[in-house]
């Protein structure tokens, strides 16, 4: 093989590892964000940063709470519970399309074995949350009023 073919498959191989590097890092981030977001006080995901779509939808939620008293939410979505006593939390990536990233939180809180789907989408600030998916809710719904799928 010529020196000028050992070079181009050398710089072909680096920029694939390359690539593959900087896919992953973004990955981690996504993954780091939510690990983070379960550390918050006073509750998990206290201090996450929601997508504009969410953002309008909680506001929507808490002037329905003021006109009818009744509570916007009436459990953690981070945990899908009231209360929350959260051991061997893991958080995984389980899809990156490139417009959003698609996490699972999965953790023993107390005595069941929760799994919550986060999807992110990335703006110039970072990760924001755009939909939580418990096994019976949706984030966007419950913050409608939709009724509970269990």
């Amino acid at each position: 093989m010529t020196r000028v073919g050992l070079t181009l498959i050398g710089a072909l191989l680096a920029g694939a590892t390359g690539m593959a590097s900087a896919f992953s890092a973004e990955e981690q981030t996504a993954v780091a964000y939510i690990t983070e977001r379960y550390a918050d006080a006073p509750e998990p995901g206290a201090q996450a940063r929601y997508s504009p779509r969410i953002e309008k939808l909680w506001a929507q939620c808490r002037k329905r709470e003021k006109k009818t008293g009744d509570p916007c939410m009436d459990f953690d979505i981070w945990v899908n519970a009231q209360d929350w006593e959260i051991k061997n939390l893991k958080v995984d990536l389980l899809k990156n399309d490139g417009a959003a990233t698609t996490v699972l939180a999965s953790f023993d809180n107390f005595d069941r074995r929760e799994n919550i789907n986060f999807r992110l989408i990335k703006d110039k600030k970072g990760w924001m949350v755009d939909e939580i998916a418990t096994g019976c809710d949706l984030l966007s719904n419950v913050l409608q009023g939709k009724p509970s799928k269990c």
